[in-house]
């Protein structure tokens, strides 16, 4: 599928907290060109909070994010160029499964011609294999359908980065292994760079290219082809009860 630009993400000592919270302290890492990384922890680990600073959601009290060689601190969401797939669906119940995936693309702020929308829908569509539903309310879809629009909004738009935050935690056991598969090889034949948070071990170790780990101690490692190296160096953190 066209249009679609890889790009590095550099995070440099990012820290955030939440009033008492420290969500990140210091946290470093780089991203490739084309990568597939999964960041893998338990809840409270910083995990969605460190996709939420580089889709610019949040800001970050200390540290830079660098996407494609540029800083991005000053750039709004929109500007980022980046996709963010949630938990939930989020999607528009009045609107058919088209509308839902053209949407993203019919904003002012984008001004794509209609036949290009409807070109663009269509390639999403046969790459997710739900053509045939189109033309249904999002209302009349299973779960692992309204997933797979979830992520087409995600694909539609094209963007430099693709954030994901536990896409699948919602769906069953036979559905998640089967959308991981699917989600890896659409990862594959679009070459973007890919940023995915789980706490599951099973669906890290088959989603991952590189697995980027929250552990206990005060590090964070990466490990490739069976081969762990020590990537970031994180200083501890004290939580504090609100």
């Amino acid at each position: 599928m066209p249009g679609f630009s890889m790009a590095e993400v550099i995070l440099s000592g990012l820290s955030k907290a939440y009033g008492a919270t420290q969500a990140l302290r210091e946290v470093s890492m780089t991203i490739p060109d084309g990568a597939f990384v999964v960041l893998l922890g338990p809840t409270g680990a910083g995990k969605t909070t460190t996709l939420r600073l580089i889709a610019g959601l949040d800001r970050p009290d200390a540290g830079d994010i660098q996407i494609g060689g540029q800083s991005v601190l000053q750039e709004t969401p929109a500007q980022r160029d980046v996709a963010m797939v949630f938990q939930q669906y989020s999607l528009y119940p009045h609107l058919s499964v088209f509308d839902n995936l053209a949407c993203p693309l019919r904003s002012p702020a984008r001004r794509i011609p209609e036949h290009e929308v409807k070109e663009r829908v269509n390639q999403v569509a046969e790459l997710l294999r739900i053509p045939h539903k189109l033309a249904n309310k999002s209302t009349q879809l299973s779960g692992g359908e309204m997933q797979r629009v979830a992520i087409g909004r995600a694909i539609v738009r094209r963007p430099q980065v693709f954030l994901f935050d536990e896409p699948l935690s919602n769906l069953d056991a036979k559905l998640r292994e089967e959308l991981r598969f699917e989600l890896k090889a659409i990862q594959r034949k679009l070459g973007a760079t890919t940023i995915y948070v789980t706490h599951d071990p099973v669906e890290a170790m088959s989603l991952a290219g590189r697995l980027v780990t929250a552990i206990s101690q005060p590090t964070i490692a990466l490990q490739q082809n069976c081969r762990t190296q020590i990537l970031i160096t994180v200083p501890p953190i004290r939580r504090t009860a609100g």
